[in-house]
């Protein structure tokens, strides 16, 4: 197993504010998560971010909002991802209808790939749909804008599991 290398930088900017975490008490919340979701709204150009102690705690309080408040209770994958967001569906008390095909070049699903698993869908099922795509090894899906404004025509639900891609350009 390897070892993670922090920066030198990261290791003094870490010194310096050891004293204000521990003083506030805010060691999951407050002032720091504050301080990162800005950095992100900047980085990205997002009008919101709300930090996340992991990806898969992010996904799931997205699920569940999504099936409580909307009723989007079904949830499609791609074939190719980590076994963790499979899990992530039941934990957001969702169904896993399946699974996305992925191209070979890619490890991603396309376009085309995206309009077969819902095709053949009718109107009332893709309302209750949850698109669920990750991108792999910090490269985003080359077709995620073009499969973005399908779901959104078909009034399907997208989310992007990009822990991988994050500052991907």
């Amino acid at each position: 197993m390897g070892v993670i290398k922090l920066p030198e930088e990261s290791i003094n900017y870490f010194k310096r504010n050891l004293d204000d975490i521990f003083i506030s008490g805010n060691l999951a919340e407050g002032f720091w998560n504050k301080k990162i979701s800005e950095f992100v709204k900047n980085l990205t150009r997002a009008q919101a971010a709300l930090p996340t102690n992991s990806n898969g705690a992010g996904m799931v309080a997205l699920l569940t909002i999504y099936r409580h408040y909307f009723g989007r209770t079904n949830v499609l994958i791609q074939s190719n991802t980590m076994y963790g967001v499979k899990t992530m569906v039941y934990t957001g008390g969702c169904n896993l209808s399946g699974f996305i095909q992925c191209r070979l070049e890619s490890l991603m699903p396309s376009l085309q790939d995206v309009r077969n698993a819902i095709g053949f869908l009718d109107q009332k099922e893709k309302d209750k749909l949850v698109i669920l795509l990750s991108h792999i090894g910090g490269i985003i899906n080359p077709d995620i804008e073009a499969i973005a404004e399908l779901c959104k025509k078909e009034n399907i639900i997208l989310l992007e599991d990009c822990a991988h891609s994050f500052g991907a350009t």
